[in-house]
């Protein structure tokens, strides 16, 4: 690696960020060499994650070099040690995959699955259990930590709905195959910046494109418990939440729904619940859930005796807060004032 000698246990850091605008991707460019045990589980902690350093003869230090990014929800970092050792973690909050660059690697997930990669091969880490890797002397790897969140996001917005179990992927992954291989190469326009800075990676355009292509990648390129769901057309059963929705908005129409809520009850996005009302009703969810209400406030009225009811309360028990507003809305659905309507009980 270029700037600091090898022989000197010091860590630079360069930073680079953005304009201070909230839509940008925050951008961190970290480099850094140690002989120094403790130093190095500081710089890759304050970089990935909390971990641990095992090694059999502390005293005899190790060799390790470090160079990072962070574009957004991904930190990509590509880290060696120079020596045989453990690094082990606490339960993970976000998805992890390494990557060997050469050397070998066993890493263990939980207390069950276990993982041999070399090159051409990576270990994938879901968040909720511990973590171990064993590396060899000659290990180098691509360590790549990937928001929960940001990644889960990314899942639903692809299915056009909510999903229900965590996501959980495979823990082994070819980098060979087609769209193993597709994700790799996203990979390494990062990973470039290392060693050949251009500023490619931190402009907000390109690292946005970046930023979506991995976690999309992904994805598509390793196994996980909702890939046959993607790879399948989303229309049927699309149309059959839309369908589940409409029921719930005329059976349930007194409830305080917002599409937020909506979306979440029948597993969809906010968006494609948009979409789906748009094509199958015609209207907007609340739109739709509006002329529900009036329609069920205009039955009670119609059925009402004289002084048994005020339209006030009525409207209120629907969900209409603002009376002026409702009866508005009321006069321009069925040509007459809500007191009219209840004025023509016989």
């Amino acid at each position: 690696m270029t700037g600091t000698p090898r022989d000197e246990d010091k860590r630079r850091r360069e930073q680079s960020t953005p304009d201070r605008d909230t839509n940008a991707l925050r951008h961190e460019f970290v480099s850094a060499q140690t002989h120094d045990p403790a130093e190095a589980e500081s710089i890759v902690t304050s970089f990935y994650l909390p971990h641990r350093l095992d090694l059999q003869r502390r005293s005899d230090g190790l060799d390790m070099e470090f160079a990072g990014l962070r574009l957004g929800a991904i930190s990509v970092g590509r880290l060696t040690y120079g020596r045989d050792l453990q690094v082990s973690s606490e339960t993970l909050e976000n998805f992890h995959v390494n990557i060997p660059l050469s050397g070998r690697a066993l890493s263990a997930s939980g207390p069950d699955e276990r993982c041999l990669t070399g090159v051409g091969e990576a270990a994938v880490f879901v968040p909720g259990a511990p973590a171990k890797v064993r590396w060899s002397a000659d290990c180098e790897q691509l360590w790549v930590m990937i928001g929960r969140r940001s990644l889960e996001a990314e899942l639903e917005h692809s299915l056009g709905r909510s999903i229900v179990e965590p996501l959980q992927f495979a823990m082994h992954m070819n980098l060979t195959t087609p769209v193993g291989a597709w994700w790799r190469v996203a990979l390494d326009m990062v990973a470039r910046e290392f060693d050949q800075p251009s500023g490619m990676a931190t402009h907000p355009a390109t690292s946005r494109h970046l930023e979506r292509l991995l976690l999309e990648g992904l994805l598509l390129a390793q196994p996980h418990n909702y890939s046959d769901t993607l790879g399948e057309p989303a229309c049927a059963s699309a149309r059959n939440a839309i369908a589940q929705a409409v029921e719930l908005l005329e059976e349930r129409p007194c409830e305080p729904w917002s599409s937020t809520t909506l979306a979440r009850a029948v597993h969809l996005s906010v968006r494609s619940l948009q979409e789906g009302f748009k094509r199958d009703v015609g209207q907007p969810p609340m739109t739709y859930l509006r002329d529900v209400r009036l329609r069920r406030v205009r039955t009670v009225l119609l059925r009402a005796a004289p002084g048994t009811i005020t339209v006030g309360a009525v409207a209120t028990r629907h969900e209409f807060w603002h009376l002026g507003r409702f009866a508005a809305t009321y006069r321009r659905r069925f040509g007459e004032m809500p007191s009219q309507t209840l004025a023509r009980w016989d």
